[in-house]
């Protein structure tokens, strides 16, 4: 199966009377923790119940250590951290734990996974 895109135009700024072309992603849909349970039964030796159980506590672990501070490692997956920001401010007394947000939570690829990006094959939506 390909990796979908669809053909869109875009300005290249503000003012600019030229638009170019772009791919953009066209997403074959949403994969739930139950059917990822479902497809790692069939390549383990445990049942539907225990790998969704499993996953379901992974993601409760991985919220868990996040908030801690933690950054976590799925080995063959990658690394999930935290990024957290402020406001600038004139000194360091005012930079208070109130005044920190966290933003959002970020995701960088292991190497092996991002390696494989060069088999993805691409169609182009009809």
């Amino acid at each position: 199966m390909s990796f979908r895109y669809r053909v869109k135009t875009k300005r290249s700024g503000i003012g600019e009377k030229t638009a170019k072309y772009y791919a953009v992603p066209v997403r074959s849909g949403e994969i739930s923790t139950r059917q990822l349970a479902k497809d790692l039964t069939k390549i383990s030796s445990l049942s539907e119940g225990d790998v969704h159980s499993a996953l379901i506590g992974l993601s409760g672990l991985i919220e868990k250590y996040l908030q801690e501070g933690y950054s976590v490692r799925l080995d063959n997956l990658g690394l999930f951290s935290i990024s957290a920001t402020s406001d600038g401010f004139d000194t360091p007394e005012e930079c208070t734990p109130h005044r920190v947000k966290a933003n959002k939570i970020c995701f960088r690829a292991e190497n092996d996974l991002k390696s494989n990006l060069k088999y993805v094959r691409f169609e182009r939506e009809k």
